[in-house]
């Protein structure tokens, strides 16, 4: 694990100190790059080699000063040389390697002026030896640390998600399939994640693969049951004769290898697509967005948009802010520096459990979790300062996984979701470590995050976690039109719903806002659901919302207006949705977010009462009727084709039936739609 900010920054003074007056490249260069990496507390020979021969541009041998494969160049200069052409003749070594050997990092130094160019961020920073401890954090590679930054990186994840699509395509060509391969395949993102983010030694997987197992695939199978049976068992249970490279692997529990399974036989191209996955930084992935995507690769034809149906962070954030963050941060502003007051805001959310009733991968549960975690390191800063003294800062971190509870159709997502919660919790692990320079250990893992695989609107919430434990419930359930449902879903409406007249007409995400709205009574749980939006409209509000506002006292205390759910991934679905807060107990301020345009951002309103319409006005419902007020024909069926388009036809088709048989032409009528209609076309 790697060291404290603090022990680095102080090594590094040191190292400093003992550097300040060399000169000679040829005397002491070596020696003076063993110690810099001792500064950040690992040994070079562990990582990287002293005058690798490579081919040059042009053709002409060359020797690289310092080389750490697929991370890191080193040129080093006597003092007083010029580092930019030490830049350029590092630059030349790049056409003789190999496309995993190729660095991220060019470090050039002359011993009293260190010079590092970022070659991903295409950065470059150059400063004295003396300031080498101010400048540490820029050498987080090396120490293990990762950079932490949250934005939608689309396409990090889209990469990854093809790389297991591959994985996944050729081992069900080989007939592994089914619940094994759906806990196979979590256990090897696991591993990846782990292999890249410092939860194992760099590149630990990789590098077993790759040096234990036979080309041809035959023995990989059982070198990772093998791997993953060692990761089952404790350091204390393991036998003393155990192999000392799989004694190397951590024990990482949180029943992640604990199930028994048959792994699948390899051959060479199933080998050769995992050392392929290997090869990617899965560091930078986002566990929130990365989990819909895997599930993704379960589908070609998904996968072909790949990235066009995930939810996200943004949108996520549009609900989860005004269900409970944006509470939060304000009553931590209040707060102050009043050290008793921030305890017992502490406290508080310590105790904050959330329930996802339809979790998919966890996305919503991994960005609530997220954003918890970030609140909690500001009140830290606020509690402790900047260093912690005493006992570590992992001490202080109450927030946990286990605080949050889903519940998944499916099982592959349901996997996901857990798996991804972990990896959640190790990003905020590494933020927490540099904010406050102590490092917290991973694993083993805990409990983790309560995922339940059943239906939803079948299942007892109750069994998943008792209401009088639960703070928030949220999420997206699943968009499905009354005319699209299966029998298995009607049937599921009809059991909530019970001998309510009409809702034959419901969407199936009304199920949720009836489940949860009997599950709230006599609770002050807040609940918050994407939806689509014709809940809000027409005769929907009249059935739905009827029964939500005269049974079950739901008042809705903050909702988006129609919007364009959508992310910025290649693809680009969308779907007009809208978010709904809702209690069963009113608010005195009530929030709604209006829209210019369904692409556009949102403007805020503060309301005294939301209606079902989401409109800011008393709750008023108009209700279905059968016979018109006044004396007009009977209306049985509204403009909705429901042929599937067979039916509907162009100018075109139009004329060319005419033409062969003009009898139809009674049959055959203008199709008017909004649209039509105001500008009297067809």
């Amino acid at each position: 694990m790697p060291l404290s900010w603090n022990e680095i920054k102080s090594r590094a003074i040191e190292f400093s100190k003992e550097w300040e007056d060399e000169a000679s490249e040829d005397a002491e260069a070596k020696s003076f790059w063993d110690g810099f990496f001792n500064v950040f507390g690992l040994t070079r020979r562990r990582l990287a080699s002293f005058e690798f021969q490579v081919k040059k541009y042009g053709g002409n041998q060359g020797f690289i000063d310092l080389f750490w494969p697929g991370m890191l160049i080193v040129e080093h200069k006597s003092r007083g040389r010029d580092l930019e052409k030490a830049h350029v003749q590092a630059m030349d070594y790049f056409p003789g390697l190999t496309e995993k050997e190729l660095p991220k990092y060019v470090l050039v130094s002359d011993f009293e002026k260190i010079k590092l160019y970022d070659l991903e961020e295409g950065t470059e920073q150059e400063f004295l030896l003396k300031d080498l401890h101010k400048k540490a954090h820029l050498f987080g590679f090396i120490a293990g640390y990762k950079k932490q930054e949250y934005k939608e990186e689309d396409e990090v994840n889209i990469k990854a998600a093809e790389l297991m699509g591959k994985l996944y395509d050729v081992m069900i060509e080989t007939g592994y399939s089914g619940h094994e391969l759906n806990v196979f395949l979590v256990r090897i993102l696991f591993c990846l994640f782990a292999d890249d983010a410092n939860i194992f030694l760099h590149h630990q997987f990789r590098s077993y693969l790759e040096n234990r197992t036979s080309e041809d695939g035959s023995d990989t199978g059982m070198h990772i049951a093998t791997l993953f049976q060692t990761m089952n068992t404790s350091p204390e249970k393991r036998q003393a004769t155990l192999d000392e490279e799989l004694s190397q692997f951590p024990y990482v529990n949180g029943g992640l290898f604990a199930e028994q399974i048959t792994y699948p036989s390899f051959n060479s191209e199933m080998r050769k697509r995992l050392i392929e996955a290997c090869a990617f930084d899965w560091s930078k992935i986002s566990p929130a967005i990365f989990g819909s995507l895997f599930q993704s690769v379960m589908d070609k034809d998904a996968r072909r948009h790949l990235g066009a149906h995930y939810t996200s962070e943004k949108n996520i954030l549009k609900l989860i802010k005004p269900l409970f963050l944006d509470d939060l941060y304000l009553e931590l502003e209040s707060c102050g520096k009043n050290i008793k007051k921030l305890n017992e805001l502490h406290e508080k959310i310590s105790k904050l459990k959330f329930l996802d009733p339809a979790c998919g991968c966890g996305n919503f549960l991994i960005i609530a979790y997220r954003e918890l975690r970030q609140l909690e390191l500001e009140l830290l800063k606020k509690r402790l300062g900047q260093v912690v003294l005493g006992f570590g800062v992992a001490s202080y971190i109450r927030i946990k996984p286990e605080q949050f509870y889903g519940i998944e159709i499916d099982e592959f997502p349901a996997r996901i979701a857990q798996t991804a919660m972990w990896l959640m919790d190790h990003q905020m692990n590494e933020i927490a470590s540099q904010a406050f320079g102590q490092n917290i250990k991973d694993l083993p893992l805990t409990k983790g995050a309560e995922i339940f695989i059943g239906n939803a609107l079948q299942k007892d919430w109750e069994e998943v976690i008792s209401k009088n434990e639960l703070s928030y419930i949220l999420g997206n359930p699943p968009f499905v039109g009354s005319k699209m449902m299966s029998k298995i879903q009607r049937d599921d409406i009809i059991a909530v719903f019970g001998k309510v007249k009409g809702i034959g007409v419901l969407d199936y995400v009304s199920g949720w806002y009836v489940k949860a709205a009997k599950y709230i009574q006599g609770t002050q749980i807040k609940v918050a659901f994407v939806s689509t939006n014709s809940i809000t409209q027409g005769e929907q509000v009249g059935i739905l919302w009827n029964e939500l506002l005269s049974n079950y006292g739901i008042k809705i205390n903050f909702a988006h207006k129609t919007f364009k759910w959508s992310n910025e991934a290649r693809g680009k679905a969308g779907v007009y949705c809208v978010i709904i807060g809702f209690a069963n107990f009113d608010v005195d301020k009530k929030y709604l977010y209006e829209y210019e345009n369904v692409k556009g951002e949102s403007h805020q309103i503060i309301a005294k009462n939301i209606n079902p319409y989401l409109v800011p006005a008393d709750d008023v419902i108009i209700i279905s009727r059968q016979n018109p007020i006044c004396d007009i024909p009977k209306m049985s069926f509204g403009n909705m084709p429901l042929d599937g388009g067979n039916l509907l036809l162009s100018d075109e088709e139009k004329n060319n039936l005419l033409l062969s048989n003009l009898d139809v032409e009674k049959f055959v009528k203008p199709l008017m739609g909004h649209t039509q209609y105001m500008v009297l076309s067809k």
